[in-house]
């Protein structure tokens, strides 16, 4: 079962990130491009390609890591920073859409933040990500808010899973 969510996990995890490199690279050949009627195949591509395989690897990916959270019960302060890095993963995702919205109703729009700026966010934040799978690093706990350090004596609907 853990060895399935996993599998799921790391799949989809990699297609979405994957597309958050290319889709800015996309943005960027589709306001220079080199034949006639390559930005319409741009703009389709980089439309369907987030419709159609992005956002739904980015469903994927989520909720099998948060069913993984819970089935591991691993809430160790290295895993909240790395929540807190998913949460800009999304927030790029959000954008980027944004930006292929645009793009699909107007033509070209220059976003604000320049394409190959979010190439080296998304690069950055899915290295830090990697990191810390990896190394797991023993933070302190004292760094996080007093409402995530302290229980408040809920039940979930599912019995702990034992290491």
């Amino acid at each position: 079962m853990i060895s399935a969510l996993k599998f799921f996990h790391i799949s989809a995890l990699a297609v979405w990130c994957a597309g958050l490199l290319l889709l800015p690279v996309l943005l960027h050949r589709a306001d220079n491009p080199l034949r006639e009627g390559e930005a319409a195949r741009m703009r389709m591509f980089s439309h369907h390609a987030y419709n159609a395989i992005i956002s739904p690897a980015a469903v994927i990916a989520t909720v099998a890591g948060g069913v993984l959270l819970f089935a591991r019960w691993v809430f160790d302060p290295w895993m909240f920073l790395k929540l807190a890095l998913i949460g800009f993963l999304v927030l790029m995702h959000t954008y980027v859409g944004h930006c292929v919205t645009r793009l699909g109703e107007k033509g070209y729009v220059r976003p604000i933040l320049s394409p190959t700026a979010l190439f080296i966010a998304g690069i950055s934040i899915m290295c830090a990500i990697l990191f810390l799978v990896l190394a797991k690093p023993q933070l302190n706990a004292d760094v996080m808010p007093e409402w995530l350090r302290t229980p408040v004596g809920g039940q979930l609907f599912f019995p702990a899973v034992p290491n």
